[in-house]
């Protein structure tokens, strides 16, 4: 008798235990269902908010887009933005990350790093040719326009008519770069014994739109070193949404903008000039033709109204921007930048037409006119004359 009543015990106790366990383990499923649910939520309305009035507030199709890509029909101008949007970025040796293959109609990106442009020669490049290669951020990438309508395309297609020559650009712009992961890049293919005869780095928006001395996703790289410290046990736990949910809103709180001290914006100015000071040193070093390019912005010398996207917070999201090229207008003055640096920030005054595909890229036609100004500085440097000569 104290042998079954004992037995009984011990199976009443796992029974309750197993009920306990159960119930615990459906808790969390439900809990982080809920909390899954709620961070996809969450990046549905950012994505919503981006197809319109939000970070990069692309518009939907109306008529005065229509005016942005005359040469696209209305379901073309949508597919161009929804490609646009899909674009992702991945993993970069040394630069961090670039934009991921990808192919579309309108958007494409080698696996070799580059943005196809119209009449793309092959990689690597033939050094029989005058091969341009186009150093920037996503406004030279290119996000709001076709492979065709970039600021390297319109420049081979110029350079090419003109001269009748063996001259090929590639676009090497990507999303966030800042002048340093630029001459990184410059010299990697330079490392891999891939030598341009000319170099166009354009900067301006991302090293002094957002102040930083670091890349864009530093702070995330950082924490992912920092979780490689952690126990697995520790790492398998904060990867439950519910985490990641909660984890999220503290870091939400911790990244607002604060205003941009004038120190920041002075160690942004000083960042860029020593990176073009390495850049020309490796240049010399290895025979090629570096232009300096400083490009336009939608809050300088740009009139409102005929920007389409003049309501979106360019003061919030770019906090040091306006600041920022006030203080480089200023130096530049005072300053001594030599025959290979182009400033195209006055380029938008007294332009009474649409200029930006959103709020910060650039539309087809002002890539062109940048464009143009590129190919228009190298021939007055006689530089496609005399590194244009073909054998």
């Amino acid at each position: 008798m104290k042998s079954e009543s004992f037995g009984k015990r011990i199976a009443d106790y796992y029974s309750i235990l197993a009920l306990i366990v159960l119930n615990t383990i459906v808790v969390l499923i439900v809990i982080n269902l809920s909390a899954s649910g709620v961070i996809d939520f969450q990046n549905y309305l950012r994505k919503r908010a981006e197809s319109g009035e939000g970070r990069y507030s692309f518009k939907r199709y109306e008529e005065p887009v229509k005016e942005l890509f005359p040469n696209l029909h209305k379901d073309d101008i949508d597919k161009l933005l929804v490609e646009t949007r899909h674009v992702t970025q991945i993993f970069d040796t040394y630069t961090q990350f670039k934009e991921k293959p990808f192919t579309g109609n309108f958007v494409n990106v080698d696996v070799n790093g580059f943005r196809p442009i119209k009449n793309q020669e092959p990689w690597p490049p033939n050094p029989d040719y005058t091969n341009i290669f186009v150093f920037g951020g996503s406004t030279t990438f290119g996000y709001g326009v076709t492979d065709h309508e970039t600021i390297p395309s319109y420049l081979q297609e110029i350079l090419t008519s003109k001269y009748q020559t063996k001259i090929r650009v590639y676009n090497f712009g990507r999303g966030g770069y800042i002048s340093v992961q630029e001459r990184i890049l410059f010299e990697k293919l330079i490392q891999a014994g891939i030598i341009p005869k000319v170099a166009v780095f354009i900067d301006g928006l991302n090293d002094l739109g957002y102040g930083d001395d670091d890349p864009p996703h530093t702070r995330e790289l950082t924490k992912f070193m920092d979780k490689g410290e952690k126990p697995p046990f520790t790492n398998c736990v904060m990867q439950m949404p519910i985490f990641k949910l909660l984890s999220g809103r503290s870091e939400n709180v911790a990244q607002r903008e604060t205003p941009a001290p004038a120190q920041k914006i002075g160690n942004a100015i000083r960042r860029y000039e020593t990176n073009r000071e390495l850049i020309q040193t490796i240049s010399d070093r290895f025979g090629v033709y570096p232009l300096f390019v400083w490009q336009p912005v939608p809050i300088y010398k740009c009139d409102r109204k005929y920007n389409l996207f003049a309501n979106f917070d360019y003061d919030g999201y770019m906090p040091y921007l306006r600041d920022g090229y006030q203080k480089m207008v200023e130096h530049v003055a005072k300053s001594q930048f030599g025959d290979n640096f182009l400033w195209l920030v006055d380029i938008q005054e007294g332009v009474n037409k649409s200029l930006y595909a959103d709020a910060i890229h650039y539309s087809p036609y002002l890539c062109r006119i940048i464009a143009q100004r590129i190919a228009d500085k190298l021939e007055a440097q006689k530089i496609i004359k005399e590194v244009g000569q073909n054998p």
